[in-house]
């Protein structure tokens, strides 16, 4: 009986402070959904399994809405996109954010029965992200078609998942509106060059910082190379990835208003 006490004191605790947070929230207008829903599949090349988790707005307010999927910069995972991520929600977008494999969750060895040490993936594992992409974010649309618009997608993708995603909505009609966050022109290997210039008319954007030589000269670059006029907004300051899209309120306003602007 003491402890069913203790307990039922404790639950009642932390329902106090749940609720305190919530409400808080809900005062900064900040939207928190349920718990994202994990999406996981084998990659087609190796025995690594690739995990990402799927952000859904409110269902009666925003039935089927379209994906924005997040890719993260190098050492970083899904969780970087949190924050980005319920506002997108609260936005009426669904978000898939996932970890690129090597990172986050996506170390799982299925052969070995354990997580492979990051350092054990190489440039051959950064060659399939684009392929990876494709095939966890097609899983994903499969297992959710009832609750997402599956002919309508969004990529954000930071650094080297930048390019990543970008070598993935070059073959992706369904990619409506694809953002490119510091940039480079190589990225592990990952070249995006000639993929924006077969880009066709699909509207695409490039953010850097100013102090981000790499980022900057290659965006410059590409708007000497392409025929094409390219939107691209250089920000005051020496943030790279996804350090720039938390820092830079212009930037997060700029993609929010892309997303309204192409996906509506």
């Amino acid at each position: 009986m003491k402890y069913r006490t203790i307990i039922a004191t404790a639950t009642a605790l932390l329902l106090t402070v749940s609720l305190s947070f919530l409400t808080s929230d809900l005062r900064a207008g900040i939207y928190r959904p349920v718990r994202p829903i994990e999406v996981t599949i084998d990659a087609p090349d190796s025995s690594v399994e690739l995990v990402g988790y799927l952000y859904l707005p409110d269902q009666k307010e925003y039935p089927q809405p379209p994906v924005v999927i997040l890719l993260h910069q190098l050492g970083r995972s899904h969780a970087v996109w949190e924050d980005f991520a319920l506002r997108q929600c609260q936005q009426g977008w669904a978000v898939f954010a996932m970890d690129l494999r090597g990172h986050g969750w996506s170390i799982y060895d299925l052969k070995r029965k354990e997580n492979r040490p990051t350092g054990t993936f190489h440039a051959g594992d950064f060659a399939q992200y684009p392929n990876d992409i494709r095939y966890l974010v097609n899983h994903m649309l499969a297992k959710h078609a009832t609750d997402v618009d599956t002919s309508t997608l969004a990529v954000i993708g930071a650094s080297i998942g930048g390019n990543s995603g970008l070598l993935y909505a070059a073959t992706e009609p369904r990619v409506k509106y694809t953002a490119l966050i510091s940039a480079g022109l190589d990225y592990k290997g990952l070249r995006i060059a000639n993929a924006i210039f077969e880009f066709t008319d699909r509207p695409l954007f490039l953010a850097t910082a100013a102090r981000d030589i790499n980022s900057a000269q290659s965006c410059y670059l590409l708007a000497d190379f392409i025929p094409r006029p390219l939107d691209i907004k250089v920000y005051d300051t020496s943030y790279h990835g996804n350090e720039l899209v938390s820092r830079s309120v212009a930037l997060k306003k700029k993609l929010e208003d892309d997303l309204k602007r192409y996906l509506r």
